[in-house]
This record gives structure tokens, sequence and C-alpha cells, in this order.
């Protein structure tokens, strides 16, 4: 498939998953083909701001005029109605370059709310000389986006010590390197001995969930963070409004 039309499936939430794993291949092998990737993506979100704020403001001057008009009986302009109406709709269901207006643009709102926690537990930069332990690898290869070699360290400090951060941070190599079926078990796992990072947890299974286009499982996801309280509250509710 021509990478146009990949780049093109790929914002409007129409790839399938054949297409998905070529996509993810491009991605990873074809520098070419991810700084047009970038390139878009930025594009899109530039585009997306500057019509949002565009239509809202257009709403407001509609309604601050329909407002003005207070007489019982009033003859109504219907085409400024008609406008008004659209803009509503338009507002209502975002932005519609790229997306489906009649559906949900999994793509779109995974890319907008992902962000790769950081690492919080283990200074790289510490007695870095004389370090040479395996966990210290781990936390290099993951501080520097060698996810490859950052799953492979991980998995193995995993089996070596018990310890729920581990399992946070290879969850979050897994879905970073866009395979959200490895990394549930992981976050699922954390959440389970309620330990440092389980809040966190619970916002990164939704996304995992959202990253798998299974909307339901996301919800139910998303409303245990707004339950807990915790960690990305506000971002939770904002996403589950998108997806009821």
């Amino acid at each position: 498939m021509e990478k146009e039309q990949l780049l093109y499936q790929y914002f409007s939430g129409t790839l399938t998953p054949e297409q998905e794993k070529e996509f993810n291949a491009l991605l990873s092998s074809d520098t070419e083909f991810k700084a047009q990737f970038a390139f878009e993506q930025s594009l899109q979100k530039v585009i997306q701001d500057k019509e949002g704020k565009a239509l809202k403001n257009k709403l407001k001057d509609f309604e601050a005029d329909i407002k003005q008009n207070t007489k019982p009986v009033i003859k109504l302009n219907f085409q400024k109605w008609s406008i008004a109406a659209s803009i509503v709709l338009l507002v209502g269901i975002g932005w519609l370059g790229y997306n489906s207006a009649f559906g949900t643009n999994y793509n779109t709102l995974y890319e907008d709310n992902f962000q790769q926690y950081p690492n919080t537990v283990y200074s790289i930069t510490r007695g870095a000389e004389e370090d040479n332990s395996l966990e210290r690898k781990a936390f290099v290869a993951y501080e520097t986006n060698d996810i490859v070699s950052a799953i492979e360290l991980l998995t193995a400090l995993n089996a070596k010590e018990e310890n729920s951060y581990v399992d946070f941070y290879l969850a979050q190599a897994y879905l970073n390197n866009n395979e959200p079926k490895k990394a549930i078990p992981f976050f699922k796992e954390v959440i389970a001995e309620k330990g440092e990072f389980s809040s966190e947890a619970m916002w990164y299974t939704a996304l995992s969930y959202l990253k798998l286009k299974d909307k339901e499982k996301a919800k139910l996801a998303l409303k245990d963070v707004i339950a807990t309280g915790n960690y990305k509250t506000t971002e939770a509710e904002l996403l589950l409004q998108e997806l009821e």
C-alpha cells in the first residue's frame, strides 16, 4: 500500500490490523516515513487548534446575537439559526479533517493522551562509572528510547527480582513499542499489588485498551481512574466523555 494512503488511514482511524502492522513496521524502519508522520501529526494538531477556536468564537457571536432578541414573537433569521446549529454540531463532534465524523478516532485520542511515563525510580547518573548493573542498563535503554533493549533488559530484571515498578516500566516499554496486549497484564499486576504506580497503571491500562480500539474496556478502566482520583482524573473524565 502507498505510504500516503497508510498515513491517511491512520489519521482517519481506519487502519485494519494488517495495515496497522505495516504502518508500525514502516514507522520503526523507514526514517523518511517517520519524519513525514511526525510532520503530518504536528500539522493536524495546529489546524485542529486553530479551527476549533475559530468555530467556538463564531458560535459565541451567534449566541450573543440570539440572546439580544428578547421579544416574545420575533422573526428569526433562518439562515443564521442554521449556521449556528451547524457550528454546534461541528464543535460537538470535533475536528473533521482526518477524523471520522460518525465514529471514534481511536488513534487521535490515543496520541493526544499518551505520554511515556518518565523514569522516577532509578537515577542513571549516580555512580555511572562504577555502576554496571542490569537495572542501570535497563533504565538507560528506557530513557534513551531504545525500546527493544529496554524490553529485553526489564524482562531479565523482572525475572531476577520481584518489584512492581519493574512491571510498570516493562508495561510502559511494551506500550511504547505498540504492543498494548503485552502491556496490559503487567499494568494489571501493578494495580493488583496496589503499589507505588497503581493509579498510574489504571490510566495506562485505559490507554492500552484505547490503542486496541476496545471502547467498553477503555471506559471501564477510565471509570476506575476517576473513582480512585489520584492520577489523571481530569484527563480521564474528558476522555470518557469522548467515548460516551
